[in-house]
C-alpha cells in the first residue's frame, strides 16, 4: 500500500494538472477570498461588491474566514474531482492500465494507493490555502475577532470537500475516461446549486460543507448529522472504486 501510495503521489506531483490545481487552490483561493472581502467591505456599488456582500456574514475574522471557507469548499470539490478523474482515467486513455495492474499483487491496493495520494495531496493543499488566508488576513488587518476558529472551520470544510471528490474515481473507471469523471463533477455542481436554491441542500452531502460555512446565508443551519453524511459518501466511493478495480476487467478499450 505504501509503495503504491508513494508512486501515485510522485505522479501527481509531477503532473501538469496536479501543479496547476495546487496553485489555484492554495494561492488563488485565498487571494479571491481577500478580494471578495475587501469588495464587500467597501462602499462601492461595483458588480463584484454587490455579488460578494451576500457571502459575508459577521465582521472581522469571522466574516473573512467564512467567505474564504465557502470559496475553498467549492473549488476543492471541483479541483479534487478533476484530479481524481485524471488519476484514474488517464490509465485508460494512455493505455497503461494493463501494465499497471501487473505491477501490483492487489488491484485493491493499487486503487487505494491512488485515492490515498489524492486525499493526502488535497488535505495538504487545503492546509496551505488556510495558512495563506491567515497571512493575507494579517497583512490586511482584517479587524476584530480570533482567526483560529474560523480557520479551523475553513480547513475542515476543505478536507470534507476533498473526500466528496473521491467517488468520481468510480465514474472515471466505469467510463474508462477522465472526461466521464469531469462530466459527473459538473453535473453534481449543477445539482448542488438547484437543491440549495430550493432549500434542501443541507441533506445533500455535496452542498453541506459550503452551507455549513455560510454560503446559504446566516439563517441556514447545517446539523452535525447532515455534515457528517460526507464521511459515508467518501467511504462508499472509495470502497466501490477499489472493488470495481478488483473484480472488473480493466482494459483501455
Amino acid at each position: 500500500m505504501i509503495s503504491a501510495f508513494l508512486a501515485e503521489l510522485v505522479k501527481l506531483a509531477r503532473s501538469t494538472i496536479g501543479r496547476l490545481v495546487t496553485v489555484l487552490l492554495a494561492v488563488a483561493v485565498p487571494v479571491m477570498a481577500a478580494g471578495f472581502f475587501a469588495a464587500a467591505q467597501s462602499d462601492g456599488s461595483s458588480q463584484l461588491a454587490v455579488k460578494a456582500r451576500p457571502l459575508i456574514h459577521g465582521v472581522g475574522w469571522d466574516a473573512y474566514t467564512g467567505v474564504a471557507g465557502q470559496v475553498l469548499t467549492v473549488t476543492v470539490l471541483l479541483g479534487v474531482g478533476f484530479v481524481v478523474s485524471w488519476t484514474f482515467g488517464r490509465e485508460f486513455s494512455d493505455q497503461t492500465i494493463e501494465s499497471l495492474v501487473m505491477t501490483r499483487p492487489s488491484r485493491v491496493v493499487l486503487a487505494s494507493g491512488k485515492l490515498a495520494a489524492v486525499l493526502v495531496w488535497a488535505a495538504g493543499v487545503a492546509a496551505a490555502a488556510t495558512m495563506i488566508t491567515l497571512g493575507l488576513g494579517l497583512l490586511l488587518s482584517i479587524g476584530p475577532g480570533n482567526p483560529v476558529t474560523g480557520l479551523a472551520r475553513m480547513l475542515a470544510g476543505g478536507v470534507l470537500a476533498a473526500g466528496l471528490g473521491l467517488p468520481f474515481a468510480l465514474v472515471a473507471t466505469l467510463g474508462r475516461s477522465a472526461l466521464a469523471g469531469v462530466g459527473a463533477v459538473i453535473g453534481v455542481i449543477v445539482t448542488t446549486q438547484i437543491l440549495t436554491v430550493i432549500g434542501t441542500g443541507g441533506w445533500f452531502p455535496y452542498a453541506a460543507p459550503s452551507l455549513w460555512l455560510g454560503m446559504g446565508g446566516p439563517n441556514v443551519t447545517v446539523t452535525p448529522i447532515q455534515l457528517l453524511l460526507v464521511v459515508p459518501v467518501a467511504a462508499a466511493g472509495w470502497a466501490a472504486t477499489a472493488l470495481t478495480w478488483q473484480h472488473t476487467e480493466l482494459t483501455s478499450t
